[in-house]
């Protein structure tokens, strides 16, 4: 890739000429990587690293046709979002890869790979390469992974055993005399700095990282892909070797460490250096590194050719076996400015050499189902007893007791199983692959499993996670989109096995979605009114749009920005209260997700209503809010699109909103479809007195009676009083006995689905934000949990992640507050909450600090940053003054941090947006992991 070339994607309609290229016109999209910028209708955006494109460097463009988004990549590293939202008319959805050129003097030219040969980068997840040569290339086949997906389906739904190879594989076996560690290869840092990112490497100084896989016999062999052209050494290390940053020692300077460097054509060991190497390396070269620990040979070979000494030897270094120690580790020290990508046989190796191995395991499950389906009688008949996996020679053997107990597992036992895993991992902060199986009898009992042996519950767990890891490997070929329409094999078979999914897994492709779709943030600031908010919230009748609400304030500042605005992982906006002194460095910003939240939450705005069963005080579910069925009016539709915005813009930056909305909201999003019993959650008593005039014959009352004590017709009312007729003109229809069970299905179908057109509004908010595929995979438990975050919090689980400053764990003041925080109620715990974050609901990692005073500490209150979870508490005399003064605080202090005095101002002042100069380093921590 060389100066002035752009290359992108462009339309059947595109036409070049001298003085356009592409970029230039409404029917084609450039990225121009050398001035860090994408063309479009003519039109320079800025875009892009702030790392020019330079000779060698490798471009990828990725478009996205079910969701309407061009992005690229730069040396394999994503950019971003390029382009969204560019749909053309149906002549035009013809969409091409292109590039133009600059002249000869301007140095345009660049090399394309569309697939058919092994591309330097890989692309990323469920991208498909252009060329179809490339669909045959393993590991790519996925036809006996499809087929595993299949089966493993039918036997968890009909509660039958799974295939032999979930069990067989069910712990990864590896001999420790020849190769000690984890099956996937990742990097750890000895010295320095370094920014990793997976097995991606950049340093801007001196450090030192090395692989976690140990080397003990045979033959090895990993790639390294330069990024950059200056000072790497790159070879192995013992256990022994211990690199200095200050003193730039870093791998080949001591005797337990070898280590090549291309740029300065030296190999170097114990301190000493000789030449080796005719040509230097340079950026997007490939080095690969080769270990013969049967012989007791180093090699290094660039771009698939080995490099030699002056008299054409190719080993740097032999019979070097008395200083490995136990054995050696893949290694590299980067001098300043430099990058790389290491390569440690997961994906395939461009210049793999003859009785040498990659350093990566592979999948022994894949390896066992390919196995598996290699040796099947027929394509349409598997054999009763499969052969037994070559993979696992040595796989650990259950108790037959355990296996026995699989046999014939249940369905809703599963589903419960992967719950309790998910809460287990929450609590160990662990994933599905480290997390200790334990019982847990107060966890357990909640999710009804209180019957299950330790012996079956390990069991179930390994073959659901094994599944688990089946449905990983086949994600890419399904289309979730058609499981909402119930149509095809496999969608069909997700639908089914959805509460089997377990969350680790569906939250990695939902992250890994949020990424390839990101926007970088507008950084828009918002001035707001609360005291107008807060007046209005008093007397709504004065000001019945909302739009002096807090809700309706941010709705008219930026209503008007496009789904983009809210793709960024960032905070969508900082925000400056009227009349209140605080920097928004966090705080401020999850106060107003909360305050809006409270408006939504009530009727000072026209969108959302207390459920009747709120209204009566019956049935469960009395804290949720329904849409309004009488508000649609297009300002109405237009404050639900918004809504969903801003719920996806928060799942982005994993900022919990404090929404007490029903099922049948959430199972829109997923794509579930609601019944009966999503109507009962919210209206009790309409279900049950429809179910008993359905059923009214069995109350004794026959025709003759029905025709004289009831005088009903086609009718009903919405949940806000509008009465509707149930058929063409049903209010002149009288309701007879025989028509009885119509009227009440229509009444409860009416009613369930009174409000579609506002959730519809709301959901089609979520997915032009958040991909659609990605949450159709999650159930709508999951995906409430995920908005919501949780409404209570265990104190141990609150104990485990709280940090201490500047205060010991024992102190005094310490052990009051855990007993404080024991004895609240739920409502109190969620003040507590928004009184250290500004939130209402978890996840907070909050950070206890002293308080110092200068006299008696009694007479303080605690104190709390909302920006940063601290609480910082004086060192009362009892636990009893603790309490009150805690207690307090959270009731009358829920106002936000004051920062600066604050001069008069305006109490009438309308809301004002404007750009935010400052940097976003307020990188909010992510706990998606723990959901």
């Amino acid at each position: 890739y060389q100066r002035r070339v752009h290359g992108g994607w462009c339309t059947r309609k595109y036409r070049h000429n001298d003085r356009t290229g592409l970029g230039d016109c409404n029917n084609s999209w450039a990225y121009d990587g050398h001035r860090n910028g994408k063309w479009h209708r003519a039109q320079r955006m800025e875009y892009g690293s702030q790392v020019k494109v330079k000779s060698k460097d490798c471009i990828g463009c990725l478009i996205d046709l079910d969701h309407q988004i061009m992005a690229y990549t730069h040396n394999g590293i994503y950019l971003g979002v390029a382009f969204a939202d560019f749909d053309l008319p149906i002549h035009s959805q013809w969409y091409y890869p292109a590039a133009s050129f600059g002249s000869s003097k301007e140095g345009g030219g660049c090399e394309f790979n569309f697939g058919g040969a092994n591309f330097i980068f890989e692309p990323p997840p469920d991208y498909l390469p252009i060329d179809e040569a490339n669909l045959d290339i393993q590991p790519n086949f996925p036809f006996p992974r499809l087929f595993a997906f299949i089966d493993c389906c039918k036997s968890l739904i009909s509660s039958k055993p799974l295939p032999s190879y979930c069990s067989d594989t069910s712990e990864v076996f590896t001999d420790k005399s020849i190769r000690e560690g984890p099956q996937a290869v990742e990097l750890v840092v000895l010295d320095g700095r370094p920014r990793i990112e997976g097995l991606d490497v950049a340093a801007s100084q001196f450090c030192t990282v090395r692989a976690n896989a140990k080397l003990k016999r045979g033959r090895w062999y990993f790639e390294v892909i330069l990024r950059s052209d200056s000072v790497l050494q790159i070879g192995w290390c013992s256990d022994v070797f211990q690199p200095d940053a200050g003193r730039n020692k870093g791998l080949g300077d001591d005797e337990h460490s070898w280590a090549y460097d291309g740029c300065r054509l030296t190999a170097r060991w114990n301190k000493t250096h000789k030449p080796w190497g005719k040509k230097t390396w340079k950026e997007g070269d490939i080095l690969g590194c080769l270990l013969n620990l049967e012989d007791f040979e180093m090699m290094f070979s660039l771009n698939g050719k080995l490099i030699k000494d002056p008299n054409n030897e190719v080993a740097v270094y032999r019979d070097f076996q008395m200083y490995i120690g136990d054995g050696l580790y893949p290694a590299v020290s980067f001098d300043q400015e430099n990058a790389c990508l290491f390569n440690f046989g997961a994906t395939e190796f461009h210049y793999k050499p003859i009785e040498f191995r990659g350093i990566d395991i592979p999948s022994p499950l894949q390896q066992a189902i390919n196995f598996y389906y290699a040796n099947a009688v027929t394509w349409n008949v598997w054999p009763e007893t499969p052969p037994t996996s070559p993979a696992e020679p040595n796989a650990p053997v259950q108790s037959s007791s355990a296996m026995d107990q699989t046999k014939g597992s249940d369905f809703e036992r599963d589903s419960r199983i992967v719950k309790y895993m998910a809460r287990l991992c929450e609590l160990q902060h662990k994933n599905v692959y480290n997390v200790v199986v334990s019982h847990n009898p107060k966890l357990m009992s909640e999710m009804g499993l209180f019957q299950i042996s330790s012996d079956l519950l390990l069991s179930r767990f390994i073959h659901l996670r094994q599944f688990n890891s089946i449905f990983k490997m086949i994600y890419g070929f399904i289309n979730p989109l058609l499981s909402l329409n119930n149509s095809g094999l496999l969608a069909r078979s997700l639908n089914q096995i959805k509460p089997l999914l377990m969350t680790s897994f569906t939250m990695d492709i939902l992250r890994s979605n949020l990424l390839q779709t990101s926007c970088p943030p507008e950084n828009v600031k918002l001035t707001l009114n609360r005291r107008k908010a807060i007046r209005h919230k008093l007397e709504p009748q004065r000001d019945v749009s909302g739009r002096n609400s807090l809700f309706g304030q941010i709705y008219g500042l930026i209503s008007n920005k496009g789904p983009t605005f809210f793709r960024s992982p960032k905070r969508l906006w900082t925000v400056v209260f009227t009349g209140e002194g605080a920097n928004d460095a966090g705080g401020p910003y999850r106060e107003s997700l909360t305050d809006i939240c409270e408006e939504l939450m009530s009727t000072t705005l026209p969108l959302f209503i207390p459920s009747p069963n709120q209204r009566q005080n019956v049935g469960e579910n009395r804290d949720k809010y329904i849409c309004v069925p009488g508000s649609n009016k297009a300002m109405h539709f237009s404050m639900y699109t918004f809504l969903g915005r801003v719920i996806g813009g928060c799942i982005r930056g994993t900022e919990p909103l404090p929404l007490y909305l029903p099922s049948v909201i959430w199972k829109a999003i997923v794509g579930e479809h609601v019944n009966v019993n999503d109507l009962q959650s919210i209206d009790r008593t309409l279900v049950q007195s429809m179910k008993i005039f359905a059923n009214i014959d069995q109350q004794g009352v026959n025709e003759a009676m029905f025709s004289e004590y009831l005088d009903a017709t086609f009718v009903t009312n919405l949940s806000d009083g509008t009465e509707v007729d149930l058929i063409p003109r049903g209010r002149d229809i009288p309701v007879t006995f025989t028509h009885r069970k119509t009227y009440a299905e229509l009444v409860l179908q009416t009613r369930l689905h009174e409000a579609d057109a506002q959730i519809q509004a709301i959901v089609d908010g979520v997915l032009s934000v958040v991909p659609q595929a990605s949450l159709s995979l999650m159930t709508w438990q999951q995906v409430e949990l995920l908005v919501c975050g949780r409404p209570d919090f265990d104190l141990e689980e609150l104990k485990a992640t709280c940090r201490y400053e500047n205060i010991s764990p024992s102190d005094i003041r310490i052990q009051y507050l855990w007993q404080v925080l024991s004895e609240f109620t739920p409502q109190d715990k969620a003040l507590f909450v928004r009184f250290i974050s500004g939130r209402q609901r978890l996840p907070v990692r909050l950070r206890i600090q002293p308080l110092n005073t200068n006299d008696d500490p009694d007479n303080y209150l605690p104190s709390a940053s909302t920006c940063f979870f601290w609480i910082s508490l004086p060192k009362y005399s009892s636990v009893q003054v603790m309490r009150e003064k805690l207690h307090y605080a959270i009731h009358n202090c829920i106002d936000i941090d004051t920062d600066y005095r604050v001069r008069d101002y305006d109490e009438e002042a309308p809301p004002t947006i404007g750009v935010w100069e400052g940097t976003d380093d307020d990188d909010f921590e992510d706990y998606s992991h723990l959901l």
